[in-house]
């Protein structure tokens, strides 16, 4: 367990984990089945919010693992709470249904096998535009170009899961959703949007920059 924290809060880690487990059955149906799903989840807010208000837990499917659900807890790149989510992934007991992860980390090869079933999908059809970028703070403004089809999705956590949780807190400012127009042309595409995030942090303002805005 992380030696940054007091007992109490290693108590109040374990606390949550034994109701996890406790409960673990109702809480895969209501994930999986939308049984009493909006009952299950205020509980399982309530007994973070001992933890934090501002860790999130996002339990998600990935491809061709039916019975099976994700859970990655995020301090949506807090570095104040990176203690109590290391300590939280160290107690995680073996659950049935459940993998636990924790930090959402940057898109790359070794871990798309993890990732939730809709992030494959709009890496290719999820197109960004640059409106805004801050030359002293190197954070960004973007617009996000969404298909209908990617609309019944949880699209809040879309950036996260492509840039890492601490390279979302470092360089984005502000996101717009918007649906997708019929010409793409002059966007990227979200794939694109982790090697653009990093040249533009290594750059100056310049004439050069200046076509992203057009």
């Amino acid at each position: 367990m992380n030696k940054q924290l007091n007992p109490r809060q290693i108590k109040t880690i374990q606390n949550f984990w034994n109701w996890f487990q406790d409960n673990e059955q109702a809480i895969y149906n209501a994930c999986k089945l939308e049984i009493n799903k909006e009952e299950v989840f205020f509980h399982i807010q309530r007994n973070l919010n001992y933890i934090s208000k501002r860790i999130e837990i996002i339990i998600y499917e990935v491809p061709n693992q039916v019975n099976k659900l994700h859970i990655m807890i995020s301090a949506l790149g807090y570095k104040k709470l990176f203690p109590k989510v290391i300590a939280l992934g160290d107690a995680a007991p073996k659950l049935e249904h459940f993998t636990i992860h924790t930090f959402i980390k940057p898109i790359a090869p070794d871990n798309k096998h993890i990732l939730p079933s809709f992030i494959s999908i709009a890496m290719q059809q999820v197109f960004i535009k640059l409106e805004d970028y801050n030359t002293a703070t190197k954070k960004v403004v973007l617009i996000i170009y969404v298909p209908e089809s990617l609309e019944k999705f949880n699209l809040s956590f879309l950036l996260y899961f492509t840039l890492g949780e601490v390279n979302f807190k470092k360089h984005i400012k502000e996101v717009h959703f918007k649906p997708l127009p019929r010409n793409t042309n002059g966007l990227l595409s979200l794939s694109e949007l982790p090697e653009f995030i990093d040249y533009l942090a290594k750059i100056n303002y310049s004439r050069k920059l200046k076509i992203f805005f057009e």
